[in-house]
């Protein structure tokens, strides 16, 4: 349970809790203006300040990083499985958690300048561990259960009263189906399982849109229409194949005949070393251009801009790497005109023998042609090439389009699978699905004539969670949803050993609820806390109190916390208002 939240900010003002229902009012001054709004009291920064004390990061915007707070410390007294923990946090150090109190058997501390200290990690998975029972093998699976998506469901931010399965709009399905399968004590890691199927399914259907759009063209296709074009070449291949077994050339030019071929074979292995050398040649060229001289202006107008001299020694300091570094360019640049020589020198000898042979071809090719013989033997031999290309690249590209479509099959099979697996899971943990269904049906019936509905539906892309509260399409009683499903969660949990014994519901879980409702659920909470023993904190305007004179046994006196934040400028938690 929550003891204490402070600050050394001088301002800020204690926040002291009790047990059961901590009820947090901002009021409004009698000689505050139309223009003042309890918007600025702090309510909301309250349960952000908790929710940093308790691990969560430190990004832009969290209140601590702001400019006013920065260098301020914030603590929180917490008991902690039946241990008095002390911790205080800053927002320059956010990884820094300071130990002021705690037992040394919970975890062992660090110490730098005689003050005590763990890092955010490890005060995480302290609270995890105390709070939800999550052991450290669990914490290291990834997108396993941890402490800040549990505990983000019992102190909601102001982004997290939409519906009661998420605690913000764009929550993840797999971080919605872990966290939730865990507090409901179903097998998370089901859950877990089908995020990986949701990831293969989206790389399988990303490469089958990229083939269809002619992404991969060149690595896949349609499977009947590759097969159809694969038995046309083969069919096209050994027409070929027994043109060119029958076709003789006259005795006379084979000679000629063969000695074209080494020719030619010759010109083809002369190119392809052309292309190889062009190709480095090319980068030499870009790397040489890209050899500039070293600019010490930069750390000069550095220093010029911070209105700091250069002592003499920094400057000759300067003026030697920059020579060291001169030298290094020159070598570089004579080095690569050296190889850029040589490069330049194999491709012009190459040129010369090309010219060569390209001539004594011609003339071979001539004479050859002449007679009517030799085109069409080497037209036929050209297409049996071209043919034996294009049969390997089809097999190729149907090969790796059947791999992916039995990858599809295999993940419908494993999909499949992992439903059955869930399916049997729901049914071994029938007790822990009565329990959150029945639970959340007999909170809501206290609320509303009719109890509400809790459907936890096993699906091929894992577990879903569907709420119905009659009329739900209200924003007031779609707000219940979240007080009846919070409160299903308290309740499901209240009997172990390790568990969260908090509740937080800012104001804005009341926004729009009807003041009949307001009444019930305050007076519920009250009773649900006191009977399951946990904390239940609500912050709220004063005048958005509902009249509780029906409810004669509920005291607001009793559960007010003592804490006077007000609409105006300086009545604020931090006595003062943000710009």
């Amino acid at each position: 349970m929550l003891n204490k939240v402070y600050s050394d900010f001088p301002t800020f003002k204690t926040v002291k809790f009790h047990s059961g229902l901590n009820l947090i009012l901002a009021e409004k001054e009698y000689e505050s203006s139309y223009s003042h709004t309890r918007n600025g009291a702090g309510k909301s920064s309250l349960v952000e300040i908790i929710n940093a004390l308790l691990g969560s990061d430190l990004r832009k915007g969290n209140i601590l990083k702001s400019k006013e707070l920065l260098n301020y410390r914030f603590g929180i007294d917490i008991n902690l499985s039946g241990n008095e923990v002390s911790i205080e946090r800053t927002g320059s150090t956010p990884s820094k958690i300071f130990i002021k109190s705690m037992p040394e058997r919970l975890f062992p501390v660090n110490e730098l300048d005689g003050e005590k200290y763990i890092s955010n990690d490890e005060w995480i998975s302290l609270l995890g561990e105390n709070m939800f029972d999550i052991s450290n093998s669990v914490r290291a699976i990834k997108s396993g259960p941890s402490f800040r998506s549990m505990f983000s469901y019992f102190a909601r931010s102001t982004k997290g009263f939409e519906t009661p399965e998420k605690i913000f709009s764009q929550q993840s399905t797999c971080s919605v189906q872990v966290a939730l399968t865990y507090l409901l004590k179903l097998n998370w890691k089901i859950a877990r399982d089908f995020e990986d199927i949701r990831q293969k399914d989206k790389l399988i259907k990303a490469l089958k849109t990229a083939s269809n759009e002619g992404t991969l063209g060149d690595i896949m296709g349609s499977i009947p229409d590759l097969r159809t074009d694969l038995l046309l070449k083969k069919s096209k291949y050994k027409k070929h194949k027994v043109s060119l077994s029958t076709f003789r050339v006259l005795p006379e030019y084979q000679e000629k005949e063969a000695r074209s071929a080494i020719i030619s074979k010759r010109l083809a292995q002369l190119s392809a070393e052309d292309s190889v050398d062009k190709e480095w040649l090319a980068q030499l060229e870009r790397a040489l251009d890209s050899e500039s001289e070293p600019d010490k202006s930069k750390v000069e107008r550095l220093f010029l801009e911070a209105e700091v001299d250069l002592p003499d020694m920094v400057v000759r300091r300067f003026n030697e790497v920059t020579i060291f570094h001169e030298s290094i360019i020159r070598n570089r640049k004579e080095h690569l005109r050296e190889e850029m020589g040589e490069i330049s020198e194999r491709i012009n000898k190459r040129f010369e023998e090309k010219k060569c042979l390209d001539n004594e071809r011609s003339e071979i090719l001539s004479i050859l042609q002449s007679h009517g013989a030799l085109d069409q033997y080497m037209k036929l031999q050209d297409e049996q090439s071209q043919l034996k290309a294009e049969i390997t690249l089809l097999s190729k590209k149907l090969e790796a389009t059947e791999n992916l479509d039995d990858k599809k099959a295999e993940l419908k099979i494993e999909r499949h699978n992992l439903l059955k697996k869930m399916r049997v899971d729901h049914t071994e943990r029938d007790t822990a699905i009565t329990n959150a269904v029945v639970s959340f049906a007999d909170i809501s019936s206290e609320l509303y004539q009719e109890s509400g509905k809790f459907i936890i539906d096993p699906t091929d892309n894992g577990p879903k969670f569907e709420f119905d509260i009659s009329g739900k399409k209200s924003t007031g009683k779609n707000k219940m949803q979240i007080f009846c499903f919070d409160m299903t969660l308290m309740k499901l949990w209240a009997n172990d050993p390790k568990r969260p014994d908090v509740l937080i519901h800012d104001s804005v879980m009341f926004d729009g609820v009807d003041e009949r409702q307001i009444a019930k659920a305050l007076v519920l909470g009250s009773e649900m806390a006191k009977k399951y023993n946990f904390q239940y904190i609500v912050t709220m305007n004063s005048d958005d109190m509902p009249d509780m004179s029906t409810y004669p046994d509920f005291d607001i006196d009793h559960h007010r916390v003592d804490l006077n934040i007000t609409d105006t400028e300086n009545g604020g938690l931090f006595g003062f208002r943000f710009n």
